[in-house]
């Protein structure tokens, strides 16, 4: 019994000790935020799906981190969101003071030997992810492309904002594994400048753009019936779109599939939210538990229902475990979704 006793108190102890560790580290990092600024970088431009999603966390994430710091929100356009993801790995302050949201599609970069990727994934300080996404395939009403199938009979002009973009790589893997004849252009930031070419009529479509940022940033081209979607770009379909066929679903023999896989499963973390590495534990734990808490937080869930924003968020462990299961893609599929690329990237 008295064995039983000490044991008892030697564990209360220890829960003390934890307790009283924690509740020192929660002050640290309460001291470390007061007053300081959180800069929230944004691969794209404003008015973008990425930058709407970014300012509507910059509008709740303070009230949940210790400290209780001041938002900024950092526009840092260039190369599909690449400029960003580099200056967050190699040159922005790894103290915590800086997240970003870039591209789900830049993190396979590194996997196809892109130089211009200067990171290595699953080093940065993973926080979340806001959604699970779906990228669609789309045609503007005035195109006279209304189903996937006319893509397969005639060139379709799409918008690219750059080679290493999703805009730019995903027309040209359905291009190589359906037969479709998507053709992207070059020139454009982001999507806000590829919606606005479409409207006036410079472009024909495209590849890329989400589900929910069509309904968050472009409401009116569901409600006007301006566009025709023709794919999801993902391996499970989103249920609203039930209507419209799954890219996979074209699919004609297992490497196919294999190829579609690896490049549509990062829809998982629709909306990644990353700091850069070596980011102290302590604060990159209190990163980690005010994005969960403002994922469940009641006025955030309102703001995000007012914008027409979907919020279905993974924390950061999973985006890791998800990554594993990317980077552990075997390297034949890997190699011939790189020469699809390469190949398709070549001047005529």
């Amino acid at each position: 019994m008295a064995r039983a006793i000490s044991a008892l108190r030697v564990l209360a102890l220890a829960f003390a000790a934890l307790a009283s560790a924690i509740t020192v580290a929660q002050a640290d990092v309460a001291e470390f935020y007061r007053g300081k600024n959180l800069r929230i970088l944004v691969g794209y431009g404003p008015g973008t799906g990425y930058d709407v999603f970014a300012r509507l966390l910059g509008r709740h994430i303070a009230r949940h981190l210790p400290g209780q710091p001041t938002v900024v929100i950092q526009n840092m356009p260039g190369a599909a969101s690449l400029t960003m993801t580099n200056h967050m790995y190699n040159v922005a302050a790894r103290d915590g003071t800086a997240i970003g949201l870039p591209a789900r599609g830049l993190f396979i970069e590194p996997l196809f030997g892109n130089d211009n990727a200067k990171f290595e994934a699953r080093k940065f300080s993973w926080i979340g992810s806001m959604s699970r996404d779906v990228a669609t395939c789309f045609s503007w009403h005035s195109s006279g492309i209304a189903r996937v199938e006319d893509a397969m009979k005639r060139e379709v002009l799409v918008g690219s904002s750059g080679v290493n973009g999703s805009s730019h790589q995903f027309p040209m893997l359905i291009n190589a594994l359906i037969g479709t004849k998507f053709r992207p252009l070059l020139g454009y930031v982001d999507s806000a400048g590829v919606g606005l070419a479409m409207e006036r009529g410079e472009l024909e479509g495209y590849c890329s753009f989400t589900w929910g940022s069509i309904k968050s940033a472009r409401p009116q081209w569901i409600e006007k019936k301006q566009i025709n979607l023709l794919l999801q770009l993902t391996t499970s379909g989103h249920p609203e779109l039930s209507n419209v066929p799954l890219v996979i679903d074209y699919a004609k023999d297992e490497p196919a599939k294999q190829a579609f896989t690896f490049v549509f499963a990062d829809q998982e973390m629709g909306r990644p939210v990353v700091a850069p590495p070596e980011v102290p534990s302590e604060r990159l734990a209190a990163l980690r538990q005010a994005f969960d808490a403002t994922m469940k937080d009641k006025e955030f869930l309102a703001d995000a229902a007012r914008t027409a924003i979907d919020i279905d968020p993974i924390n950061g462990p999973a985006v890791e475990q998800l990554l594993a299961r990317i980077y552990a893609t075997p390297k034949g599929v890997i190699e011939r979704v790189k020469k699809i690329y390469a190949e398709r990237t070549q001047p005529k």
